[in-house]
């Protein structure tokens, strides 16, 4: 993926093209190039200028301002990946969507808006802002204390809390992670730019 919002048409449909032969998704699930489009727009392939342990797989490139570019490709495997493993879960009450705020953050967290929408039209539980320590692992907390069957976070590093209780209680954790990020206790990452606030919208 280039650095550019768009990609010119003839490149744009090699780049469709070969995502379609390495894809083993239904063709139904394949990459659209609205969808493409969109997460160039959204600058969903613009990682951060560092890069963790584990992240390599899903970077192809560094654009002039030394940010990692992440391969959409990528980002559209997990995206769907992580779509399947929530839609097998009987109950939508058992998954649990998080966007917390950093400590030094003011305002709104980022992705507030988009778990607080995914829980209205999937039915799933969304935690926005705050989280109490032991809500996942301290039964004694009757009014707070539950067991998702998975875990849906928007930040790795801002919902550390809920990240770490998962880890106690055995709980799957998917989770958007910028290239920054390290990806211990996650089992599905979803490569993508997580310090706009367009791509949770644009993903979720």
């Amino acid at each position: 993926v280039a650095s550019q919002h768009l990609l010119p048409p003839g490149r744009l449909n090699r780049y469709l093209s070969l995502y379609s032969k390495m894809s083993q998704f239904p063709p139904v699930l394949a990459l659209q190039e609205a969808d493409l489009k969109k997460m160039l727009a959204c600058n969903v392939h613009i990682g951060s200028t560092n890069m963790a342990a584990g992240m390599d797989r899903y970077v192809h490139g560094r654009n002039e301002a030394g940010n990692h570019i992440i391969d959409l490709r990528k980002t559209w495997e997990k995206l769907t990946l992580a779509a399947r493993a929530i839609v097998a879960v009987d109950n939508a009450k058992d998954v649990c969507a998080i966007g917390l705020s950093s400590a030094s953050q003011r305002g709104a967290p980022i992705a507030q808006r988009a778990v607080i929408k995914f829980g209205k039209y999937t039915g799933a539980r969304a935690l926005a802002g705050r989280f109490t320590p032991g809500t996942l692992t301290n039964q004694s907390q009757a009014n707070t204390f539950f067991e998702p069957s998975i875990l849906v976070l928007s930040d790795p590093i801002k919902d550390r809390q809920p990240l770490m209780e998962s880890s106690y209680m055995n709980v799957p954790v998917i989770a958007f992670a910028n290239t920054n990020h390290t990806l211990r206790n996650v089992d599905i990452a979803i490569p993508c730019n997580t310090e706009v606030r367009s791509f949770s919208f644009c993903l979720s």
